[in-house]
């Protein structure tokens, strides 16, 4: 293999002048780098990647957790749109990226998992974990390994966190169906763990004292983002209230199962009930009736995470903030004014 010994000893030049030139240094002469630059690319001069991160302390590499004990898998809507997002981003600043699943990997922690391949930053894209889960977020925190969650309130000298304002999306639902006139409205939610499920039941709550419908907790069911659960919310909450209007529901794949459930069931959407959903994935708009849903802008939270983490790694002094992104509603046929 070629070597820098070999490029200096054919362009008449120290070690440290190739190695200075192959690294875009200032104050190589501009022929002397003319030179070398046409010498390396006549030898086929690739620079090993291993010696270059030992020489920089970095291997430009980003790594990627996802997932969740829901096993949503890497072919979910909401994960592919913004680790593509991600990966856009940390690949035109020269970055390459690591996807870890996670999966038969239970002993290993994440801060392990990202010291045994060197990463220089991480993206956590997870769910509710349980207990186990967060201690290893709060080691994860205390590592120094610059850290971005999404839509998991971690805080650190390296470590901070991007989200949708999934209350102000959640009131923004629940406004539509009330000024629609519903006043029989359930929620299937997410986790009873996470702050994106907690702050999208908290908004529901509000509104249904803020419209003076008042809240009853009967008409709330934990879905866990599972669209098997969502199926069997559906039908246990209309055996039991067969007048209910409208569902306002955590994610949009549970709310498509909530409309084809209804259906099955012998109700029209919107006509019998109304359905709102939340992501805006792109099922929403394609399924029968298209979704009424608020949207997450999920490429601005995967864009906004890769240049937040980028800006940890290259700029030591800096002291990392959360961002929340706004939400719109977007409305479709799925809802409309109850009979």
């Amino acid at each position: 293999m070629t070597s820098i010994k070999d490029i200096a000893r054919l362009a008449g030049v120290s070690i440290s002048t190739v190695s200075r030139t192959l690294n875009n240094y200032s104050d190589v002469k501009p022929e002397t780098k003319e030179k070398v630059i046409k010498i390396a690319e006549e030898l086929n001069y690739f620079p090993n990647a291993v010696a270059k991160s030992l020489v920089q302390k970095k291997t430009h590499t980003i790594g990627v957790f996802f997932g969740n004990n829901m096993n949503l898998g890497f072919d979910h809507p909401f994960f592919l749109d913004i680790i593509s997002a991600v990966r856009e981003v940390v690949g035109n600043a020269g970055y390459d990226l690591i996807i870890f699943t996670n999966k038969n990997k239970e002993r290993a922690t994440y801060t392990t998992l990202c010291r045994e391949r060197s990463v220089d930053g991480v993206v956590l894209l997870l769910t509710g974990e349980g207990k186990k889960k967060n201690e290893q977020f709060i080691e994860l925190q205390e590592s120094g390994i610059p850290c971005i969650a999404i839509d998991l309130p971690l805080k650190g000298d390296k470590c901070t966190y991007v989200e949708s304002d999934n209350y102000f999306g959640s009131k923004l639902a629940m406004e539509h169906l009330a000024n629609l006139g519903h006043q029989v409205i359930a929620f299937i939610g997410g986790d009873e763990i996470s702050k994106t499920s907690y702050d999208r039941l908290r908004a529901y709550q509000d509104s249904m004292m803020e419209y003076g419908i008042g809240y009853n907790p009967n008409l709330v069911y934990l879905g866990y983002f599972s669209k098997g659960i969502a199926q069997k919310a559906t039908k246990e909450l209309m055996r039991q209230r067969p007048d209910i209007t409208a569902f306002f529901v955590a994610s949009d794949e549970m709310a498509i199962t909530v409309i084809e459930t209804l259906k099955a069931l012998g109700k029209n959407v919107p006509n019998d009930v109304s359905v709102v959903g939340f992501d805006d994935i792109r099922e929403a708009s394609f399924c029968t009736p298209p979704l009424t849903t608020v949207k997450q802008n999920k490429h601005d939270i995967g864009s906004e995470a890769a240049k937040m983490l980028l800006e940890i790694i290259e700029k030591s002094d800096i002291k990392p903030k959360p961002k929340t992104l706004d939400c719109d509603l977007v409305i479709r046929d799925s809802t409309a004014p109850p009979k």
